[in-house]
């Protein structure tokens, strides 16, 4: 026999025993209630037999673990996120002779709203690392939001000639797993990849560069000089504009940091291992997802995509960017420094 796939409320059978007592006949109920005639003929039966309509109490499967044994077994899971629930089983068996089965440990878990999931992967963040995120995002908590409208983001970022290296989702059936619709076509090395940068204000975004030469300190100058300048006086930063890139060493360089200061530019003292604190990894994200509906044979028609689509980003994708900075800066410090959501 097939087990019931709901149960009424008491409330319902409190009414549907009222008009039980009325004189009313099976089909009657069934038709006022609108419930099916051997609905009401299980829940009459049920009252006769007990004079009760809600559940008696003590019914059902007692429960295998105390509330002590409960407690044991979030405690070793809240202080070891990756032990398995066999193993928690185990445990549980040999300190505290309580058989239980793995299924019992997950259940437990679930009461408290702990269930298995695959963890996300973050950058590691070691703890003098945390601590300078900690320091930059409480002081520039202290910025009025106005500061962030003048700042220029800018990173660099690779993208192949045959899509991401992201997995890609498609709808099929068991038999379409190898059918040319539903497979992604890969060759070797990509196909080959272009690098480019990029930089964006709240107010749109600036230029971008695609990257020819070998990367170096020279090359990232030389970037610079004929981007940096053009970009700010194209989104209205010419007159205050603060720059901001990470602490990769060709950044850092003192070529590039001579060039800065003799062209007066302000720079983000940025903080390590910090790309959740720069919006222009969202805005990298949103490029890609623009790019899936072109499908470029060389790399001609990769750049060509890539700058037809980069500058179609308008600014509500930029202003949503830019003010999501102080939710970052929030969040890295209730995160304690470590890797945010972001």
């Amino acid at each position: 026999m097939a087990p019931k796939k709901k149960e009424y409320s008491t409330d319902f059978r409190t009414l549907v025993i009222k008009h039980f007592l009325n004189g009313d006949s099976y089909a009657e109920i069934a038709q006022k209630v609108l419930i099916p005639r051997p609905s009401v003929q299980s829940i009459i039966k049920k009252y006769k037999q007990t004079k009760c309509i809600s559940n008696l109490s003590g019914r059902g499967r007692k429960r295998k673990t105390t509330a002590h044994v409960d407690r044991v077994i979030q405690r070793k899971i809240k202080a070891d996120r990756r032990k398995s629930a066999a193993k928690v089983k185990i445990e549980i068996e040999k300190e505290l002779g309580v058989c239980i089965h793995e299924n019992t440990v997950r259940n437990r878990l679930h009461e408290i709203d702990l269930n298995g999931r695959v963890a996300r992967k973050k950058p590691f963040v070691n703890k003098v690392n945390r601590g300078k995120r900690i320091a930059y995002a409480k002081k520039m908590m202290e910025k009025p939001l106005e500061y962030w409208k003048y700042v220029l983001w800018s990173d660099e970022s690779k993208f192949n000639l045959f899509g991401s290296d992201g997995k890609i989702m498609v709808w099929r059936s068991t038999t379409e797993e190898y059918d040319p619709k539903c497979t992604v076509p890969t060759v070797k090395h990509n196909g080959g990849s272009v690098m480019i940068w990029g930089c964006f204000s709240r107010h749109g975004v600036g230029s971008l560069w695609f990257i020819e030469d070998i990367m170096d300190r020279f090359c990232y100058r030389e970037i610079l000089q004929k981007n940096l300048l053009q970009s700010g006086k194209k989104l209205g930063l010419e007159k205050e504009l603060v720059f901001q890139h990470d602490n990769d060493p060709k950044h850092t360089a003192g070529v590039v940091k001579d060039w800065l200061k003799q062209k007066k530019i302000e720079t983000l003292n940025w903080p390590p291992s910090s790309p959740d604190l720069n919006p222009i990894e969202h805005l990298w994200d949103e490029l890609e997802r623009r790019m899936k509906k072109h499908h470029p044979k060389n790399k001609e028609e990769l750049k060509t995509a890539l700058q037809q689509e980069w500058y179609g980003i308008g600014t509500d994708v930029t202003a949503k960017l830019v003010d999501s900075v102080p939710n970052r800066l929030y969040e890295c410090v209730r995160m304690k420094g470590y890797p945010t959501r972001y």
